[in-house]
Order: structure tokens, then sequence, then C-alpha cells
């Protein structure tokens, strides 16, 4: 038996409506989880609280203890169908499993894959194949003693800003910025 969730059309409006109707496609996608669980098990399930500021390479994370899910925002927005129909039933199966078997069971152990299964009808897989590169925004450009040209991301100018020191890994002298580049699709960047 295959997953299908009744999806709240995606509004067009703008921009704040179509994150708005994201989120709410989320809430219903999640509650639809649990809904499928109660029938299964033949309980009730408190829902979790969702926050939408995972950031990073995760899709979400479960936190079974505060029955909680953190959401990776940007790889919602660049994979939501995928998302709502596989993401959030994977970090909801950790959730049952806790609250039906406990503590002292294993995060995709067997418990877990069997809820993924029987409950939602899914292969239980341990992660997600999303794009998961670095989105640029703003490109920051910096030179040394050999004049190689470094890019570097946001974080990483921040960082320097701050006081971290960067050498060239050629010449050995400290990394001094130069400019700001508008971002190019493709564009290699240092980590």
């Amino acid at each position: 038996m295959q997953l299908t969730l009744d999806l709240v059309p995606a509004e067009t409006a703008g921009e704040k409506d179509a994150m708005e109707s994201l989120e709410n496609r989320v809430r219903a996608a999640v509650n639809t989880c649990f809904r499928r669980a109660e029938i299964h098990f033949q309980r009730r399930f408190e829902r979790a609280q969702l926050a939408f500021n995972l950031r990073g390479m995760a899709a979400a994370v479960a936190y079974p203890t505060r029955n909680a899910i953190r959401i990776n925002r940007r790889l919602l927005d660049q994979n939501a169908e995928d998302f709502l129909l596989n993401t959030l039933p994977h970090e909801v199966s950790h959730l049952i499993a806790y609250r039906v078997h406990g503590q002292c069971i294993a995060p995709h152990g067997v418990e877990w894959a069997a809820i993924m299964r029987e409950v939602y009808g899914l292969e239980p897989l341990r992660c997600h194949n999303y794009d998961v590169r670095p989105s640029l925004t703003t490109a920051y450009l910096y030179r040394c003693g050999c004049n190689a040209g470094h890019t570097f991301t946001t974080r990483r100018h921040n960082n320097a800003r701050r006081g971290q020191l960067y050498l060239c890994r050629r010449c050995r002298q400290p990394l001094v910025f130069s400019h700001i580049e508008e971002p190019r699709v493709g564009r290699e960047i240092e980590v």
C-alpha cells in the first residue's frame, strides 16, 4: 500500500504566500502520517512540533524525546513533492517508533523500518538523494601573494571578517578580500 496524501495546493500569489502554503502542506502531510499510524496501531499519538530552521545537508531531523521535527527549508523548497511523500513519513516513523517501542531502539532499526513498510508502504531508506550543494547567492573573491584567485562562500567570508585567518595553499600567504562577484552557475567554491 503506497502512501498518498491529500496535499494542499500551492499558492502562486507571492513568495510569502507560497512559503506559508508549503508549510501548510507539510503540516497536512505530517498530520496524515500521524492519522495513518493511529489507524495502524489503534491508539492516539500527540502531534509533533514542527520547525523550519534546519540547515546543512540533512533534509529533516526527528527529536523523539521532544516530539519535534526540524525541517531544512531550502531542501524542502527544492524537493517539495518527494519531501512530502518520503522525508516526512521517514521522520514521523522515528517519532512513532519511539512512542510504540521506547528509547532503546536503533534510529534506523527494525522497528523504524517496519513502520515505514507497514504503516506508510515505503521502502525504509536511511538517506535522501537531494542536491545538497550550497546555493550561491554571492561570491567573495580573495587574493594572495601569488595572485591566485580564491572564491569564498558567504560563511567563510564572514569568518574572515571576524578575524579568521586563511592562507593560500600554494604560497602560504594570507588571503585578502578583493571584491564581490555576481554568482555564476557551476562555479566551484573553495571549502
